[in-house]
């Protein structure tokens, strides 16, 4: 996978050149499938920096892990101030400036700091490389209004 570069409270982050492998836990989620989801709408949103699945598997402990790739961009940090300017354009709003959590009522987004939200050393665009994103439910209380449901309406 490379050499490991960064670890963090959900992944583990390897070198691969041009790219990055990330090896994602579920720490942060209570099924895999929520964290397909996250992998979903970060890509919908931020395709310039999408996650590539590459496969599942479990470490020698036994924890799931899912293996993303995602490219690589060199680049600087980004003020607090320009990633305000940034969601602002695309409709988010700022909820908590202590965790960096934007949302809409169909989006959560937070952990939009200056190391998961960079500026490109070659055509000085934003990208998002890391951030948690998910559907904005009630129980997050951030004006959400989408449901989790099973059922299926045919009409």
């Amino acid at each position: 996978m490379g050499e490991q570069i960064a670890e963090g409270g959900e992944a583990n982050v390897y070198d691969h050149g041009s790219t990055l492998i990330k090896s994602i836990g579920l720490d942060y989620f209570i099924q895999p499938i929520l964290a397909l989801d996250r992998i979903a709408l970060h890509n919908t949103y931020f395709p310039e920096t999408s996650l590539t699945v590459l496969g599942f598997g479990r470490e020698s402990n036994g924890d799931f892990k899912i293996l993303v790739e995602q490219p690589f961009i060199e680049g600087t940090h980004v003020s607090d101030e320009e990633i305000a300017e940034y969601m602002h354009k695309m409709g988010f709003e700022l909820k908590n400036p202590r965790n960096w959590t934007y949302a809409t009522p169909d989006i959560y987004l937070s952990d939009m700091h200056d190391e998961n939200v960079i500026r490109s050393n070659k055509s000085d665009t934003i990208f998002v490389v890391d951030c948690d994103i998910r559907i904005n439910v009630p129980e997050l209380h951030q004006g959400g209004t989408r449901i989790y449901s099973t059922e299926v309406q045919i009409s």
